[in-house]
């Protein structure tokens, strides 16, 4: 693989080619979640995208929020559908994506970069730590909103403090104040 090309991008500045590119890697990463638009429940306020000699060979969605963690306000990045094309994995194409992130939530004072994810390993690698929070979020199927949602989140919540002092540990609900990303 040549030199990776990493671009920060509004959501709503994606051209119709890159919203047809991301589609494209979105299917093919996750078979059977994203068969008509480039993203699950709701579109991403930001992405990233890296380009291998003008290929898109990955992508994540980033999310820019405020949540309360227990009885506090926390500024967080939320890390969405971070995905690499199978023939550029295992080359540091998700680990160049994440560390992007963290190098912006650091420069703005992002308390928290959060994720949710069924794969642990690269971000245990990249020092998230694997909670297990009772959360709050706004239901989202189909297109349409469901109603709160309350419950604990014990299989695939990972959070890496960026910056501050805002204490996380199991004990806090989480309320996100939005959507599940």
């Amino acid at each position: 693989m040549t030199e990776l090309q990493i671009i920060q991008m509004n959501e709503y500045e994606l051209s119709a080619a890159q919203r047809s590119q991301i589609l494209a890697l979105l299917k093919d990463c996750f078979p059977g979640y994203f068969e008509e638009r480039h993203f699950f429940k709701q579109m991403s306020q930001q992405r990233l995208l890296a380009y291998a000699d003008g290929t898109l060979v990955g992508q994540l969605g980033l999310e820019h929020r405020a949540i309360r963690v227990g009885d506090q306000c926390a500024s967080i990045f939320g890390v969405v559908d971070l995905c690499v094309r199978e023939a550029e994995r295992q080359q540091g194409v998700a680990t160049a994506l994440m560390r992007s992130v963290e190098q912006t939530a650091k420069a703005h004072d992002i308390d928290f970069c959060l994720l949710f994810a069924d794969e642990h390993d690269l971000y245990r690698k990249l020092g998230y730590t694997h909670t297990k929070n009772n959360c709050i979020w706004l239901g989202i199927d189909e297109g349409q909103s469901i109603g709160l949602i309350e419950r604990p989140v014990t299989d695939c919540m990972l959070v890496k403090r960026i910056s501050g002092e805002i204490p996380w540990d199991e004990s806090h609900t989480i309320d996100l104040l939005g959507h599940l990303f």
